[in-house]
């Protein structure tokens, strides 16, 4: 089996890695920036293109932003198969052509980060069975978590990764540059993040909540809040109020 790949990001990068790492050639490469599709090439030792007329007819998956996936389908040759790696595009929205389906790893892909792909959860989608069934056998050569999902589906998904990861991620940034004006070293907090992320291995994240919110301790709230300006602050108060909810009369 040879695969191509339009797109030359963090997610085209992992995938490309992850099929030649087991045994799936990855043959052309369709990219832009010049630079990071050489990059990516040399990586996989597939060959660089830069015209969609220049791909081959066989699988390709599409790792590109969301909103530019309707855009680029139309320009790839009809009878080339096609699935796209985004978790909030349902297929109903997009070109009706032969086969055309959905390849979503669920996970969030760092530049020079090595992922172990057969711990993240692949949802495969597609028009047809027959096309289906293709895409969950190419997924499970590469992760042992694959699973059929509908556009609804993950879409659901993906709105609950937002918050695991992306809301998450943006709470400890507001919390490094807290630490940089108030000349804290974040060091000492990487301890306490490092417990947070693996207490919810072993129960739910209701029952691991601490904090002044979960006590309803009101006088530290507020000083906390006086402390605080901005975003931060916004975020402070939106997060309190919602942990105070959630614990209310519990």
């Amino acid at each position: 089996m040879e695969i191509s790949i339009i797109g030359t990001g963090n997610v085209a990068t992992h995938i490309a890695i992850a099929l030649k790492e087991n045994n799936i050639q990855v043959s052309h490469i369709f990219g832009r920036d010049e630079n990071r599709l050489n990059s990516i090439c040399q990586k996989v030792e597939a060959k660089a293109i830069s015209s969609f007329s220049d791909l081959p007819k066989q699988l390709c998956i599409i790792c590109i932003s969301d909103d530019a996936i309707a855009d680029v389908i139309p320009k790839i040759d009809a009878d080339i198969p096609i699935a796209y790696t985004s978790g909030s595009v349902p297929i109903s929205s997009l070109l009706e052509r032969k086969n055309i389906g959905v390849f979503y790893p669920l996970q969030t892909f760092t530049k020079n980060k090595e992922v172990n792909f057969f711990e993240v959860p692949i949802f495969i989608e597609s028009n047809n069975e027959y096309f289906t069934q293709n895409l969950f056998d190419l997924a499970w050569k590469i992760s042992r978590t694959v699973n059929y999902a509908t556009s609804e589906e993950r879409a659901q998904l993906h709105l609950a990764a937002v918050f695991v990861n992306n809301f998450t991620n943006h709470i400890i940034c507001l919390a490094q540059e807290y630490c940089e004006v108030e000349k804290i070293d974040f060091n000492h907090l990487r301890p306490l993040l490092d417990e947070t992320i693996s207490k919810i291995k072993h129960q739910s994240a209701f029952e691991n909540q601490t904090g002044p919110a979960k006590r309803n301790d009101v006088r530290t709230i507020e000083i906390q809040e006086r402390k605080l300006s901005g975003h931060a602050k916004e975020v402070y108060k939106v997060l309190t109020r919602s942990i105070l909810n959630t614990y209310k009369n519990k």
